[in-house]
């Protein structure tokens, strides 16, 4: 049956081209399959032009359509980026699912699995985890293909490959936490158990990142200079780092005021949320109900980009602090602030609870050693 007869199929289709994805869903009886112009196979001349080719999902339509849409996703990105030479095109997880045994299956046995088939079942199995923003791409790149290249080279990739990837990096050091997470989310998806998961989880322990004193972060008053000295284009969006917690990237990319002085976030490192402004009175210092950015900035920029430009603007105009003081510097009044509880501020700043603890459990120490020494004092 032609996708074009059935509606859904039809709307698809459409989205799948609008967004670049050069794949197409249609049926076979009751099943879907995919169409696409892809790579010569294993064993094909390289020269071999790419050709229309038809690939069994095995899914029930309607049943398990979704499955079918995310499976078209995950081999339009995958021939992208063959086309653009980010990184060759793996035929193995696509040959198998002919046969049943889908790239989004997790491999309960030890099938013999080439490096570069692993990073891509990985992508694969990662991307499915859950919807994934305009930074996945960056995400993607400095946290797992990385971490993990070194092994793009093993033609029969083992459990062992991926110990030694996590022990060659120096311990406590932050690349070998970035390594020890990127190798159990590759062991995660290649369903290599969860003894081995927890074992490089656990390898890569002992990184602390260096967290700014209270005495380095900056006062309101140094703030509100700072911001006052910037060039108009600018103000805004690190008015809005100051006044709401919030990420660099994310004050440059998906952040509007509301009406209500709320600051509505749209996207960003950790998805939608909304964020208090505190102190409220630079709402109106600023006007940050009127939203105003740099000409270079635009949505389809990754957050690395954006946030690497705000740091840049802060070494030109010698800010003498970093753009994270400014969010630092947030969080620090929130706990001196008795409305604020620590989850509102955690979910303000865009941390799980756990998180944000972690950050600031020194400051939430100090303040509450000083109330309690405040009532201890002044009790008779």
């Amino acid at each position: 049956m032609p996708a074009s007869a059935d509606p859904w199929l039809r709307r698809q289709n459409a989205a799948l081209k609008l967004r670049g994805l050069a794949v197409s869903l249609e049926l076979a009886g009751s099943r879907l399959r995919l169409r696409a112009s892809m790579p010569p196979k294993p064993g094909e001349p390289a020269d071999t032009p790419w050709q229309q080719q038809r690939i069994s999902t095995g899914l029930e339509y309607p049943a398990r359509a979704t499955e079918g849409v995310e499976l078209a996703e995950t081999l339009g990105r995958a021939l992208e980026r063959a086309r653009l030479e980010i990184e060759p095109f793996d035929w193995g997880p696509w040959e198998r699912l002919g046969r049943g045994r889908g790239p989004s299956s997790r491999q309960a046995t030890r099938d013999r699995v080439s490096g570069i088939s692993a990073l891509s079942l990985t992508r694969q199995w990662w991307e499915g985890k859950r919807t994934r923003g305009r930074s996945a791409e960056v995400s993607w790149d400095v946290d797992y293909r990385q971490p993990l290249s070194g092994l793009r080279a093993i033609q029969d990739l083992q459990p062992a490959h991926l110990l030694a990837l996590v022990d060659a990096c120096a311990a406590g050091s932050r690349t070998r936490l970035r390594a020890s997470r990127a190798a159990a989310t590759m062991a995660e998806a290649l369903g290599w158990g969860d003894e081995l998961i927890a074992d490089l989880r656990q390898r890569g322990k002992g990184y602390s990142a260096r967290k700014a004193s209270p005495r380095d972060l900056p006062s309101d008053r140094q703030i509100e200079q700072l911001i006052d000295d910037l060039a108009p284009e600018w103000q805004w969006p690190v008015a809005v780092v100051a006044t709401y917690g919030c990420r660099p990237h994310e004050a440059l990319l998906h952040a509007e005021v509301q009406p209500s002085g709320l600051l509505r976030i749209s996207d960003g490192k950790t998805g939608a949320r909304q964020s208090l402004a505190m102190p409220a009175e630079w709402l109106q210092r600023w006007n940050l109900t009127d939203r105003r950015l740099p000409r270079t900035m635009h949505p389809e920029r990754g957050h690395r980009a954006a946030g690497m430009a705000m740091g840049r603007l802060f070494r030109r105009v010698q800010a003498g602090m970093q753009p994270y003081d400014l969010r630092h510097a947030w969080a620090v009044r929130a706990i001196h602030n008795p409305r604020i509880s620590p989850s509102l501020a955690a979910k303000s700043m865009g941390h799980s609870l756990a998180v944000h603890s972690s950050i600031y459990q020194r400051w939430f120490d100090a303040h509450e050693m000083a109330a309690l020494q405040s009532e201890l004092s002044a009790a008779p």
